[in-house]
């Protein structure tokens, strides 16, 4: 089960990662379903026991914020991903946001959601969270972010809250077989104030 909700948006409550079969499956699936490897650039598998140590260094991990996106039972789809509940409250995992790397000045932006919660808004309003939460409390000056060249859902969301591209690194990872280019983006706490009235 999902831990206590730390940002609360209005279709969407970001959720800690706790040390349970819930979050490990979640997380164990992302980095070995083939599908999500090629989207996320992820080659080698990832054992249990990795996945493990991944979640119990986003407890102790200062300088990174590691939540998983989650709907209530009203909202869900209700395809499966659910967690077993034994009468606690009806979560489901809808995909996470993580901002990591968070020294005094910037922090870098990642985030991912499963295919059938995909193009509802979702995404946008956990990465708004999160980039709100890291200008408001964590004082941030910079939040960064990447999106494979080809992804261009993830480049189109970026766009759309306001980061500027700046740039493009070719051919820069191998993943899934083949050399792939990322696309860099900024967005500056000002650029971010200056938007709020448009979103």
């Amino acid at each position: 089960m999902p831990g206590h909700v730390f940002l609360e948006g209005e279709r969407v409550d970001l959720r800690v990662v706790e040390q349970d079969d819930p979050d490990r499956t979640v997380l164990g699936h992302v980095r070995n379903d083939p599908e999500f490897r090629r989207t996320l650039g992820f080659d080698a598998p990832w054992p249990e026991s990795r996945v493990e140590e991944f979640v119990a260094s986003t407890t102790t991990d200062d300088s990174s914020t590691n939540l998983l996106v989650c709907l209530d039972g009203d909202d869900a789809p209700g395809d499966g991903r659910r967690p077993d509940g034994d009468g606690e409250e009806n979560v489901e995992i809808a995909g996470a946001v993580n901002l990591f790397d968070v020294d005094r000045v910037a922090g870098t932006l990642s985030y991912w959601l499963f295919d059938e919660y995909r193009g509802e808004g979702y995404a946008t309003e956990a990465v708004s969270l999160v980039v709100d939460h890291a200008f408001e409390r964590l004082g941030l000056h910079r939040i960064e972010a990447e999106a494979f060249t080809e992804n261009e859902p993830s480049r189109r969301l970026l766009d759309r809250l306001g980061f500027v591209h700046e740039g493009t690194a070719r051919e820069c990872r191998f993943a899934g077989g083949e050399y792939r280019g990322r696309e860099r983006y900024g967005l500056l706490e000002d650029e971010w104030r200056d938007e709020e009235g448009t979103r």
